[in-house]
């Protein structure tokens, strides 16, 4: 992929709003919009995948050094605290090029879902 992932989800928010962001549509969303708060939410997304990601792998770690099943605990988290910026980057190099728009499309669904409960 030649993009990265926060340009890669503007550009699928953009896309799944651009017919919305029309005062000829809607009565509430703008062109202006989709630079404002539909760039904000696409970065939120991004942020989200790359902190869901390096949690997962943080914690297969620890359950293989550890042995812990328990979920967060108080010793995960001091474990993770330590290495959490380690992760996060692996996360992210790994999404910059591995992420497809149908996985970036399925968490921008997620995150609407998540506005309508």
């Amino acid at each position: 992929m030649s993009k990265t992932l926060n340009g890669r989800c503007i550009r699928r928010w953009t896309v799944e709003f651009k017919g919305l962001c029309d005062s000829k549509v809607s009565p509430w969303w703008r062109k202006r919009d989709l630079r404002g708060y539909i760039r904000d939410a696409a970065l939120t997304t991004a942020d989200c995948m790359v902190d869901n990601l390096a949690y997962n792998n943080a914690m297969h770690d620890f359950f293989s050094e550890v042995g812990d099943q328990n979920g967060w605990t108080p010793g995960f988290s001091a474990w993770y605290r330590e290495r959490r910026e380690q992760y996060r980057k692996e996360a992210l190099d790994y999404l910059n090029e591995e992420a497809t728009n149908d996985e970036i499309d399925e968490e921008i669904q997620n995150e609407l879902e998540a506005w309508n409960d």
